[in-house]
């Protein structure tokens, strides 16, 4: 392309987005639409870095669009900004929506940083949102564990068990606990329930005892 028809081309681009303030309210919010599905399919089709480019303009389009924002923070985590997620979906949760999977997903990735207090904070808010949400209970339990609260930890595994019976990562994460605990027994019998519901989980469950009766 050339340079006077780049310019051209950017000069078409920035006379488009500056007629925004002139579009209805209507038609912000249907164009915002249109371009979260657009992101949705590249979404789809793991194409992450165009999908955080559609809701970008998505986004130019009805700043206070809090799927926008969510979507984002999924695209965002998907490609390792995990602080830029986080940032979108805080927007989101400012915006009004409160969400148990916003509040989870912002927690999953706190703990991933580290910051174990604003994670658990987060999986409490996830579970007032939505008081069966296992996946919450699993997590909470896993920030309670490096917290060093391991009655808590085996409490929120026992609660996703009780909820969801089939749920194998939740055995052996009380499984794991109860090994801390120098439970043998009972950890032996959660370990050989989440086998036998998932028996991709052997060899993990086999490594992770090892590191755990090592220290």
């Amino acid at each position: 392309m050339g340079k006077s028809r780049f310019l051209a081309c950017l000069g078409i681009v920035v006379s488009f987005f500056a007629s925004l303030p002139e579009l209805t309210a209507e038609t912000r919010l249907e164009s915002a639409l249109s371009y979260v599905e657009l992101g949705d399919k590249f979404a789809h089709q793991d194409d992450w870095t165009r999908a955080i480019g559609a809701y970008n303009i998505a986004l130019q389009f009805e700043p206070a669009f809090a799927p926008a924002y969510f979507k984002r923070a999924i695209a965002q985590e998907a490609v390792g900004e995990f602080q830029k997620a986080i940032d979108d979906y805080t927007k989101t949760l400012e915006l009004g929506s409160q969400s148990a999977e916003v509040f989870y997903n912002r927690g999953n990735l706190r703990f991933r940083q580290g910051d174990l207090d604003s994670a658990l904070a987060d999986f409490d808010s996830a579970l007032f949102s939505d008081p069966r949400y296992v996946g919450a209970y699993n997590n909470r339990g896993i920030a309670r564990i490096a917290k060093g609260d391991i009655e808590g930890a085996i409490a929120d595994f026992s609660q996703a068990i009780q909820i969801d019976s089939r749920y194998p990562e939740a055995y052996a994460n009380r499984g794991f606990a109860r090994l801390q605990q120098r439970n043998k027994t009972d950890a032996d019998r959660d370990f050989a329930r989440s086998i036998a519901l998932r028996p991709s989980l052997k060899t993990i469950i086999e490594s992770r005892i090892v590191e755990i009766s090592a220290n």
